[in-house]
């Protein structure tokens, strides 16, 4: 009942806000707080009893086709500490910027039914209860990724939902042929579904495909992605919910839940999907990193970005492979990190100065030092350079593929962070070592252009600058000293590779 609570106690706290509304919004976010703190804290009480072998389970519907259950074992425990940790943050950065904006009711209720959805992803104990909310995060982003309701913002949502449910769509499918084809088991099981040995190959590589595109719409493989660019017209912590912490992490959790949990390692390498998912991941890691370097708005650059990381994700855990795997789980946690870092100080620059184009970024840096500063940590961490914690992954990703005899996906990995480079220096360049105006803030986004030498911070406020800190500190923290990502991938990987 534990495990369950975390998918009701964020559905309640949403009621609750709806109730609140603008009438008192000291109190609603005090409820915000309180039922983001709650979740994970309850991740954490269960936490070493998971990771001791005990794996909690709590079933809510147990019909003779289908039961509504959830269990937690160390990859969901991975993903609910990630998750829930991250959410604190993205909720206390949204009261700094959606101060003074329109619908914020609507807003926060949203964006906490959101958790709610993505704790039932992840802690489904068996395929259709990971659908049901797989379906149901997609339905309540919704409303947030049209959130500004200006002409952009509406084909923005029409585009989401187009790609999110067709994919889900794909996703049932699979589903249903996976219950006809094991005879009712859809459970997810530590190297497979038994029952799928041996079967058909026409039926297991169909069902396979249909996994694999329908997860990899959210997981932004190619030519899957074009959702994701185009939803960063949504508020600035929803773009990094988007990337770091919710939407796209759910599609990766899901490609990482059929290979190891419903077609089982060994069967994923006998029916050569290695080479088929790794290719795609490979077409999506170049391909995404050139879109990057074209990219003149700075969310834009970000999004593509995203879909070149994850493909690192996908790829390493398509090689089905205990190294490769520990490099996909630590780059999924670092990423996250990573990303909601720079996406919280590129949010810090548009609230502060209204500029999203990378030209405009000229000598910002001067004015936003601690933003910016917490940008360039995480943009060496994505590019993978030491000490910040994007080497480490990339290091295990490069070392599994080598230990494959299959040195050019490990190659892939070395050319991609090189393009990153190229496209994550380019508004660094224009922040640091590009002379821009000197701007005195008067009101909203209001500026006096002035010549004088005074320098005048244009920093956000607390509620903001907090977790743009917290993240990048964390971000050079793992790369120097490890900590718990290292525990819970180990864990994850023993548990799949015994």
């Amino acid at each position: 009942m534990l495990i369950f609570s975390t998918v009701i106690i964020p559905i309640v706290g949403a009621i609750l806000i709806g109730l609140i509304g603008e009438r008192n919004r000291p109190l609603r976010n005090l409820v915000i707080l309180i039922t983001c703190l709650t979740n994970f804290v309850i991740v954490l009480w269960i936490a070493p009893s998971v990771l001791g072998g005990n794996f909690p389970s709590f079933t809510l519907v147990d019909l003779n086709l289908f039961a509504l259950q959830f269990r937690v074992d160390n990859l969901s425990l991975l993903m609910g500490i990630l998750v829930t940790f991250l959410w604190i943050f993205t909720e206390i950065y949204s009261f700094g910027y959606m101060s003074g904006e329109h619908a914020q009711t609507r807003y926060y209720f949203c964006l906490t039914l959101a958790l709610s959805a993505e704790m039932g992803i992840i802690f489904s104990a068996n395929l259709l209860s990971l659908y049901i909310f797989y379906e149901f995060l997609t339905i309540v982003v919704y409303p947030l990724v049209i959130h500004e309701q200006s002409t952009e913002a509406y084909h923005a949502g029409i585009v989401y939902l187009v790609y999110l449910l067709g994919g889900g769509i794909m996703v049932l499918f699979a589903i249903l042929l996976t219950y006809l084809t094991t005879g009712g088991n859809i459970t997810f099981t530590a190297g497979g579904i038994p029952e799928l040995i041996n079967k058909s190959r026409f039926i297991l590589y169909l069902l396979s495909l249909l996994f694999i595109f329908g997860f990899g719409v959210k997981g932004c493989l190619m030519p899957f992605h074009a959702w994701l660019p185009q939803a960063m017209v949504a508020p600035t912590p929803i773009s990094a919910l988007l990337h770091a912490v919710a939407v796209v992490n759910a599609g990766v959790y899901g490609l990482i839940r059929v290979i190891y949990s419903v077609l089982g390692p060994g069967l994923f390498h006998q029916l050569y999907l290695t080479y088929g998912l790794g290719i795609l991941a490979t077409i999506t890691t170049i391909l995404s990193a050139i879109f990057a370097l074209r990219q003149r708005q700075i969310k834009r650059l970000l999004a593509y970005s995203t879909a070149n990381q994850l493909s690192f994700v996908i790829l390493g855990a398509a090689a089905a492979h205990p190294i490769a795997l520990m490099g996909a789980l630590l780059h999924l946690l670092f990423h996250s990190i990573m990303k909601i870092t720079m996406f919280y100080a590129v949010g810090a620059v548009i609230k502060q100065t209204g500029k999203t184009l990378i030209k405009e970024m000229s000598g910002l840096a001067r004015q936003m030092p601690l933003s910016w500063g917490a940008f360039a940590i995480a943009a060496w961490g994505i590019v993978g350079i030491p000490p910040v914690a994007g080497w480490v992954s990339k290091v295990y990703l490069i070392q599994g593929y080598l230990n494959l005899r299959q040195p050019y996906f490990a190659i892939v990995f070395l050319i991609s962070s090189i393009l990153e480079l190229g496209f994550l220096m380019r508004p660094l360049i224009y922040a640091y070592f590009k002379k821009g105006e000197n701007l005195i803030p008067l009101t909203g986004l209001e500026f006096e252009v002035t010549t004088s030498k005074e320098k005048y911070f244009l920093e956000v406020p607390l509620s903001m600058l907090i977790p743009i800190i917290i993240t990048a500190v964390l971000s050079l923290a793992f790369g120097l000293i490890g900590g718990a990502p290292y525990v819970l991938s180990q864990a994850t990987v023993k548990e799949f590779f015994p």
